[in-house]
C-alpha cells in the first residue's frame, strides 16, 4: 500500500513558492533544501511540488528498485527539438532496443581501440596552443574544450566526414546555447520580445544543425567502407543507401543524441578539471610527476593510461564536486512511495548529484578537495548511490568510461606540452545552464614546457 503522508518540505512564499529561489542557483537551493529537510523533501514550486531526493539508500529506490514506475524527465522541449528521440529521451522498447544495439561499442575494449586516433587528433589540436602560449594571450578554457570535444565526439561518433565540418557545427552549436530558452514557467516571460527573437534564432540555428547532418548522410555511403565512427556500425547490416532514405530522422536523433550527451558534458568536466589541476599546487605536481614517469614524451596507450592511477583520482573528485550534470529527473507514472512517504503519479524527483556528493555522512569534509577519497581502502563500504556523477540504475550514462578515458587522454597530453594557470583575478563560479558550467567562463594562461618551448 502507497503511504499516505508526504515529506516535509519548504513552501516558499507567494504564488511562486521556492521557484524563485530553485531558478537563482538550483544547486545551492537544492544543498540547502537537503541539509534543512533531509534526505526526502516536497518542495512548493507554485502552481507544482516537486521532490528532493538525495539520501542514497532513497536513490537507490527512485533508480533501481522501482526503475519501472518512473520516466525521463522531458519537460523541456527545446531538448528534445535538438537530439529528438534518440537514447536519452527515448522510452520502453525503442530506448531498450537502442541500449542493446549501442552497447557493444561502448564497452573498454571497443573504446581503447580507437585511443590512437583519438590522441592523434587531440594532440593536433592542443599543439595549436603554442601560438597563446608564445604570444601571451589568454585562452577561454570552455570555449577551447567544446572545439575539442566537439571534433573527438563528432568523427567518433559520425566518422570521418565530420571533420571537414567541425568548425561550422561548433558555430552553429554555439549559436544553439546563446539562444537557449532561460528556465520560467511565466507566459509573460516567454512572450517578451527578447524571448521571442532568442526562440526564433534557436530554430534557425536548428535548422542548420540538421542540414549539416543530413548532408553528411547524404555523402556516407561513398566514405563507409574506410571509416572508423559509430554511423558505420548503425549502418553495417544492409544497404546503407537505403537505411539512410527509409530512416533519416531516426538515424539524425541517434547521431546528435550522442553527439552532444559526449562533448558537452566531457568539455565542461575537463574545464572543472584543469581548475582544479592549477588551483591545488601540490596536485599539479603529483599530476606532472605521475605523466612524466609513466608517459614522458610517448603517444599514450590503454595501457599506459591505465597507469595514470592518480590522475584518475584526480578528475574522479572532481567531477565528485564538480558534476558536469548537477541534477536529473525522473518522473512518476504511478502513486507509490519513497522512503516510507507519498509519491502521487505524475510527481517530478529530483536527483542532485551536486547534494548527494557533499553529504558529510558519506563524504568526510565534503567541500574539501581530496583525490584520495577514491583510494581503494577509503572507498570500501561507501554506497555506490553517493557518487553519481553518470546516475546510476538501467539508465546510467552509457558512456562514462569514455567520458573517463578522454579526460585522462587530455590531461595527459596538456601535462606533456604546458603549463595551464587561471587569469590572476578571474572569477570562477559555478551556474547551471545545460551543464553545470563556469559562469563567466575559464580564462587561463598558456606555458610551454621546456622540453617543447623551442
Amino acid at each position: 500500500m502507497p503511504a499516505s503522508t508526504f515529506p516535509p518540505g519548504p513552501d516558499g512564499t507567494g504564488k511562486l513558492g521556492c521557484l524563485p529561489e530553485m531558478r537563482q542557483n538550483p544547486m545551492k537551493f537544492l544543498e540547502k533544501v537537503a541539509h534543512d529537510y533531509g534526505g526526502i523533501a516536497r518542495i512548493n514550486m507554485g502552481a507544482y511540488y516537486s521532490y528532493l531526493v538525495s539520501e542514497p539508500k532513497l536513490i537507490k529506490e527512485v533508480l533501481v528498485d522501482h526503475y519501472d514506475q518512473y520516466k525521463k524527465n522531458t519537460r523541456y522541449k527545446q531538448v528534445r527539438m535538438v537530439i529528438g528521440e534518440g537514447m536519452l529521451l527515448s522510452e520502453g522498447e525503442v530506448w531498450k532496443q537502442q541500449r542493446t544495439f549501442a552497447q557493444p561499442k561502448f564497452t573498454a575494449k571497443a573504446l581503447d581501440s580507437q585511443l590512437c586516433w583519438l590522441s592523434a587528433l587531440a594532440s593536433e589540436f592542443l599543439d595549436n596552443w603554442k601560438n597563446h602560449a608564445e604570444s601571451g594571450k589568454a585562452i577561454e578554457l570552455e570555449f577551447q574544450f567544446n572545439l575539442l570535444t566537439q571534433l573527438l565526439a563528432g568523427v567518433w561518433v559520425m566518422g570521418a566526414g565530420f571533420q571537414q565540418r567541425a568548425h561550422t557545427v561548433a558555430a552553429i552549436y554555439n549559436k544553439i546555447r546563446m539562444n537557449w530558452p532561460e528556465m520560467t514557467d511565466l507566459k509573460s516571460n516567454l512572450l517578451n520580445l527578447k524571448n521571442l527573437r532568442k526562440a526564433l534564432y534557436f530554430r534557425h540555428a536548428l535548422s542548420s544543425l540538421n542540414r549539416c547532418v543530413y548532408e553528411l548522410l547524404d555523402e556516407y555511403p561513398e566514405i563507409m567502407r574506410e571509416d572508423i565512427g559509430f554511423l558505420r556500425y548503425l549502418l553495417a547490416e544492409g544497404d546503407p543507401k537505403k537505411l539512410i532514405r527509409q530512416n533519416r530522422r531516426s538515424i539524425r536523433d541517434q547521431l546528435l543524441t550522442l553527439f552532444v550527451t559526449a562533448f558537452e558534458t566531457t568539455a565542461t568536466s575537463l574545464c572543472w578539471t584543469l581548475y582544479v589541476i592549477d588551483k591545488y599546487p601540490e596536485v599539479k605536481q603529483k599530476i606532472y610527476e605521475e605523466i612524466g614517469t609513466v608517459l614522458g614524451q610517448h603517444d599514450p596507450t590503454p595501457e599506459l593510461l591505465g597507469k595514470l592511477e592518480y590522475t584518475e583520482k584526480v578528475i574522479k573528485e572532481s567531477l565528485r564536486l564538480y558534476s558536469s550534470v548537477h541534477s536529473f529527473s525522473r518522473v512518476a507514472l504511478e502513486d507509490h512511495s519513497i522512503g516510507g512517504y507519498k509519491v502521487p503519479k505524475d510527481m517530478t524527483v529530483i536527483i542532485s548529484s551536486y547534494v548527494t556528493h557533499r553529504l558529510a555522512e558519506y563524504w568526510e569534509d565534503p567541500e574539501r578537495f581530496d583525490p584520495h577519497r577514491f583510494d581503494k581502502d577509503r572507498a570500501v563500504g561507501r554506497s555506490r548511490f553517493a557518487y553519481i556523477p553518470f546516475a546510476a540504475g538501467h539508465r546510467n550514462c552509457i558512456g562514462s568510461y569514455m567520458a573517463v578515458m578522454q579526460s585522462k587522454l587530455v590531461v595527459a597530453l596538456i601535462a606533456q606540452r604546458y603549463d595551464l594557470s587561471l587569469v590572476p583575478g578571474h572569477v570562477v563560479e559555478p551556474q547551471a545552464a545545460t551543464t553545470m558550467r563556469p559562469k563567466y567562463g575559464m580564462k587561463m594562461h598558456v606555458s610551454s614546457l621546456p622540453a617543447l618551448a623551442a
